[in-house]
C-alpha cells in the first residue's frame, strides 16, 4: 500500500512502555529497572528495499558496572522486538509479498481460496489468498504469519498478525501483534504496537509507540 503511495523511506522514534515491559519483575526491583531503562532512546529506519535498522543512544550520566550491562541487555531486547515487527510489517505495507516479476510459480485452487507457491531468494514461499484478494496466510521455512488486514481506499492496512516461528537462536516463538495506525501525510503508519507471546517457553508482553516520523517519498509511479 505505502509503496503504491510513493513512500520510499521511514525514520522515526520508538518509545517502549517500560511499566508493561517490567510488569512481571518483583515490585521491589521495578523502580530501579525503569530508572535504568529511561536512559535509553530508540530510533528506527526502514525503506522500500527491505532495509531495517533499529538503534539506540544512552542519555544522562555514564553508567558503569551492573547498570551498564543491564541497559545493554534491555536495549538489545527492544531492538530485536522492533526489528522483528518491522521485518513482518514491511512486506505487507511497504515492500512486497509477491515479486513484481514472478516467472515460476504454482497456483492451487482450494475452493474457498488460492495458494500461490514460489521461490524467493532460494526460500520457498506460500501465500494463501481469498477469492476477493485478501491475504490470509504467509508461510516460509521459518514459520507462518496470519495477518489481519483492513481494506481502505488506498489498499490494505495491516492491523495485526499472529505468527509462529522457529528461530535458530531463540527457538520456538509464538506471537500475537496488534497495530494501531495513524495518518501521517495521508499515509497509514503505526502509532502503537502491542506484542504478546512466548519465546523458548518464556512469555513476554511489550508495547511501544512510534513518533516523530520523517518520510521520504517519490512521485507515485516512479521507483
Amino acid at each position: 500500500m505505502l509503496r503504491r503511495q510513493g513512500l520510499t523511506e521511514i525514520t522515526a522514534a520508538v518509545s517502549p512502555n517500560w511499566d508493561l515491559v517490567f510488569a512481571d519483575l518483583e515490585p521491589a526491583k521495578r523502580p530501579e529497572a525503569i530508572a535504568i531503562a529511561s536512559h535509553l532512546r530508540f530510533s528506527m529506519f526502514a525503506d522500500a528495499n527491505g532495509t531495517v535498522r533499529v538503534t539506540h543512544t544512552i542519555v544522562g550520566p555514564k553508567l558503569s558496572g551492573p547498570k551498564a550491562e543491564a541497559v545493554k541487555t534491555i536495549a538489545k531486547g527492544v531492538e530485536l522486538s522492533v526489528t522483528g515487527f518491522l521485518m513482518t510489517w514491511l512486506p505487507f505495507m511497504m515492500t512486497y509479498l509477491i515479486p513484481d516479476q514472478l516467472d515460476h510459480f504454482v497456483l492451487q485452487d482450494l475452493n474457498s481460496a488460492y495458494l500461490l507457491t514460489f521461490t524467493e531468494r532460494t526460500m520457498e514461499v506460500g501465500v494463501k489468498v481469498t477469492r476477493d484478494f485478501v491475504i490470509t496466510e504467509l508461510t516460509t521455512a521459518q514459520g507462518t504469519v496470519k495477518p489481519t488486514l483492513l481494506r481502505s481506499r488506498n489498499g490494505f492496512v495491516l492491523t495485526g498478525y499472529e505468527a509462529i516461528n522457529e528461530d535458530p537462536v531463540v527457538g520456538h516463538i509464538v506471537l500475537k501483534v496488534k497495530i494501531d495506525s495513524t495518518p501521517v501525510r495521508g499515509m497509514s503508519l503505526p502509532r502503537m504496537v502491542s506484542l504478546k507471546g512466548s519465546a523458548a517457553e518464556k512469555t513476554f508482553n511489550m508495547k511501544f509507540f512510534i513518533t516523530n516520523y520523517k518520510l521520504k517519498t517519490n512521485p507515485i509511479g516512479q521507483k
